[in-house]
């Protein structure tokens, strides 16, 4: 199985990043991951997913994955975002979102894509690596906490 760190480029990392929408959040993460891979992920990616639509979940603890499947994507592919301010998802424990991750993967890689959001759940489930992702000063930092962490 892929580890998150081969599915997340450094450079679809984006940090103290200020959005008002999930809208928003999504619209530049999908940008982000056409830019750095044009090969694998459409342009207007955000625009081909809309039928099938994105799925937020508020993990709590300022975490929140979205996610969704897109016929015209060839490889399953991760960003991230970390905002500043955060931003009110209305979650359950009730505390603003700070780190968003997207994963966009191919139509048929459904039981994939569920193993890739349970890893990258526990993973934020820890509160120290959480916290140190909140924290961390660069891409490569954030990329590297996750990766010691798989």
């Amino acid at each position: 199985m892929a580890n998150i760190r081969d599915l997340l480029d450094q450079r679809c990392i984006l940090l103290d990043r200020s959005e008002q929408t999930i809208q928003g959040v999504i619209k530049t993460l999908t940008d982000q991951l056409h830019a750095v891979h044009p090969e694998q992920a459409p342009d207007n990616l955000v625009e081909r997913l809309r039928d099938g639509g994105f799925h937020t979940t508020c993990m709590g603890e300022g975490c929140a994955i979205t996610h969704a499947r897109c016929p015209s994507m060839k490889k399953t592919l991760l960003a991230a975002m970390r905002l500043t301010p955060s931003l009110d998802l209305k979650a359950l424990d009730g505390k603003q979102v700070v780190l968003v991750f997207l994963l966009v993967g191919p139509q048929k890689s459904s039981s994939f894509h569920l193993r890739i959001l349970s890893k990258l759940a526990r993973l934020l489930h820890q509160s120290d690596l959480r916290e140190a992702l909140i924290t961390s000063k660069s891409s490569i930092d954030f990329h590297t906490l996750i990766a010691d962490k798989e």
